[in-house]
């Protein structure tokens, strides 16, 4: 009897400490949102509010807020109150997510996460991020690339092929944000990454979807 007191209360001794690593990646990290042209992705709004009842802290901002974004988060990295940066933005501001991940890098910042959600021009992804994701819609969006000297992993994931998937459903449908959360999950340590979509190498070529004209912006 007096073992099975011992075990029980080790497992809750264990599962204490577990939620409280969870809690305390939670409590340092920060996600960072960027809508695209007109504020019009408010699926990033709805993203942010899931994110944060999950206790992860998250705001959202304009496509041309990256200065902005990229001095708040070197300061609350270099102050210490965050250690995992994540960034997220949807057409233009998937653009201005890796310029604001360029800004970090020259400030010596690392980037736990990236996510471009059908971004609608080419950009390179620096090598201080330490994983990338570029969810598109072929014939809409296009794929990121990864400059020289990054060793991180970066996936190109074409979601044409889901039905009814397009340029403002990949921002703010139920499906897409489970899989976004699964990756910030991941990146902070506290999950997996959604299924087929980890430890693919840089060099992985996207797939390709015929599609149709891009949507107006």
């Amino acid at each position: 009897m007096l073992g099975l007191r011992l075990v029980s209360c080790g497992l809750a001794l264990a599962f204490c400490v577990f939620a409280h690593g969870n809690a305390a990646a939670a409590g340092r990290t920060h996600v960072y949102l960027l809508r695209g042209i007109f504020n019009v992705s408010v699926g990033l709004d709805a993203l942010a509010q899931k994110l944060g009842r999950l206790g992860v802290a998250a705001s959202v901002h304009g496509h041309g807020d990256g200065s902005s974004v990229a001095g708040a988060a070197i300061a609350d990295y270099r102050g210490g109150r965050v250690r995992s940066i994540i960034l997220i933005g949807h057409s233009l501001g998937a653009g201005a997510v890796v310029d604001v991940a360029h800004q970090l890098e020259k400030a010596g910042v690392p980037v736990s996460l990236l996510i471009a959600l059908d971004p609608v021009s080419s950009a390179s992804v620096p090598p201080n991020v330490r994983r990338a994701v570029d969810y598109y819609v072929g014939g809409s969006g296009v794929p990121l690339a990864s400059e020289p000297g990054f060793h991180g992993q970066l996936q190109n994931v074409d979601v044409g092929r889901e039905p009814g998937m397009d340029h403002m459903a990949v921002q703010e449908t139920e499906k897409m944000h489970a899989r976004m959360i699964g990756n910030v999950r991941a990146a902070m340590g506290a999950g997996a990454a959604p299924a087929g979509e980890k430890n693919r190498p840089p060099s992985a070529a996207p797939q390709k979807q015929a599609g149709t004209a891009p949507p107006p912006r």
